[in-house]
């Protein structure tokens, strides 16, 4: 079997930032660890390289521009068994071949539903499926149906946990780890507590909530930091850490020595990424009940739902420093959250759904 994926927008390599970029590296790296899978493309406008083509970790990379998207769309179609697509700000063509085509329902159309706008351009390319990380996704989509005259069938199968990137480290291993940022060493050293904001403080994500915050803890407590990616935003204060662009292979530091990991997206989150990899990391998870989290809190209790008051965000951050010390409760958070969302598991539902589709 052959898989591809189509992607317009998250940066995949080599940056691989964000929850829709993580998703589609993680699947691609576990399909080319299966027997069955001949070869695995992902092809990319946001792919950083020189070259037109190139393979890393046996993954084919293929660059996209303004110039070659439906050439490359095209014979990609007739080449491969299956091809996922994710694209927002692409309207994907009507496009004859023989690759099965299945469509990944994320934050981004979720958001822009109500507006007729993402939705319908990325459903009118006619796919065989869609594919939904949530419960909450499908009933976005299955509400829109029928103002997109679309029938495409959709199907749930949620995102899982790199364990191989992914895992609860201690922060004195982390000191001795070589590979570890060095901005690690002055947080550690420095900070009594840290809060981690894996976002980039734009408004969709919280950025009014994030600077209120701060506020409300300096009058309070001296001895923090709120770290994360903030260089493009030059009016935070001093105690606001920038860590830069983060590589996925480091965001597990990150998530390790924080206290407590902050999401505050207003978006509708489809499924969140970072609360599954906050809390297999071993930190908690205080969030706004946007999307699929409040049913995602259900499975994984270091979710804490918090209202858009600085008294409750402020509680939230209490209760999770208290399930943060308690190492009991996050050995069975994580051990719950490999036995439901672990790599064999999540893969094992797509290949039988690219199968089915395959067979028929």
């Amino acid at each position: 079997m052959k898989i591809s994926f189509f992607d317009d927008e998250p940066e995949i390599y080599p940056l691989q930032y964000g929850g829709k970029a993580r998703t589609i590296t993680n699947l691609a790296k576990e399909f080319i660890k299966l027997e069955e899978v001949e070869d695995i493309t992902i092809l990319s406008k946001s792919i950083r390289s020189d070259k037109e083509e190139f393979f890393v970790d046996g993954i084919k990379y293929v660059v996209l521009n303004d110039n070659n998207i439906i050439e490359k769309i095209a014979k990609e179609m007739n080449r491969t068994d299956i091809l996922n697509i994710h694209c927002c700000s692409f309207t994907f063509p009507k496009i004859s071949g023989r690759a099965k085509k299945f469509y990944f329902l994320h934050d981004v159309l979720i958001a822009t539903a109500e507006k007729g706008s993402h939705l319908d351009k990325a459903l009118g390319g006619e796919f065989d499926g869609v594919i939904a990380p949530s419960e909450f996704a499908r009933s976005i989509y299955e509400k829109k149906q029928e103002v997109l005259h679309n029938k495409t069938s959709c199907y749930v199968i949620p995102r899982h946990i790199n364990e191989n990137i992914f895992y609860n480290i201690s922060k004195n291993c982390i000191m001795n780890d070589k590979e570890r940022p060095k901005i690690i060493d002055k947080i550690i050293k420095n900070y009594k507590y840290i809060l981690f904001f894996p976002s980039r403080p734009i408004e969709e994500k919280g950025r009014k909530y994030l600077i209120e915050l701060s506020k409300t803890l300096n009058k309070n407590e001296k001895n923090y930091c709120i770290v994360g990616p903030f260089s493009s935003d030059n009016d935070l204060p001093e105690y606001f850490i920038d860590t830069g662009w983060i590589k996925s292979e480091e965001l597990k530091y990150y998530y390790s020595i924080a206290d407590v990991t902050l999401n505050f997206s207003e978006l509708p989150e489809s499924f969140s990424q970072v609360c599954l990899e906050s809390t297999y990391c071993g930190t908690p998870v205080v969030a706004f009940a946007s999307g699929n989290i409040p049913y995602l809190s259900k499975k994984i209790e270091n979710i804490i739902i918090v209202n858009k008051s600085m008294d409750s965000i402020c509680n939230g951050i209490d209760k999770a420093l208290i399930l943060k010390r308690n190492e009991t409760n996050t050995k069975r958070i994580i051990e719950k959250i490999g036995q439901e969302f672990s790599a064999d598991i999540i893969i094992d539902k797509y290949m039988q759904l690219y199968k089915k589709y395959m067979e028929e």
